[in-house]
């Protein structure tokens, strides 16, 4: 039997017009996640940075609700590149029109 992954969404905010790519956060938070628990693989996190606005300093990431606990509890511990760009969760969410609704309404469209 195959158990789904339900799809869970962090919406976040960090330091305003740093130029950085979805790949970037993407790596840096693999890499504080790995350190901070005790996670094997890249594929047990089940996580993507799916939308980001370096302007404005806001983002999505897409996780897994296995991993979900594990990724705010790195973010909210963050040191080293995380702490520099003052990466912060918003709020989350089980779909991205909810969770734009009640964390991103107008910033962010």
């Amino acid at each position: 039997m195959i158990k789904l992954i339900k799809r869970r969404y962090i919406a976040f905010r960090m330091k305003p017009s740093i130029k950085i790519s979805k790949r970037e956060i993407y790596n840096i938070l693999i890499k504080e996640i790995s350190t901070s628990t005790n996670v094997k693989t890249r594929d047990d996190l089940y996580i993507w940075v799916i939308k980001l606005d370096v302007e404005k300093g806001l983002g999505i990431i897409r996780c897994g609700h296995n991993s979900l606990n594990q990724i705010l509890q790195s973010i909210q511990e963050a040191e080293g590149i995380l702490k520099e760009l003052k990466l912060r969760t918003l709020g989350t969410s089980g779909s991205i029109k909810t969770l734009k609704r009640k964390f991103l309404s107008k910033e962010f469209k």
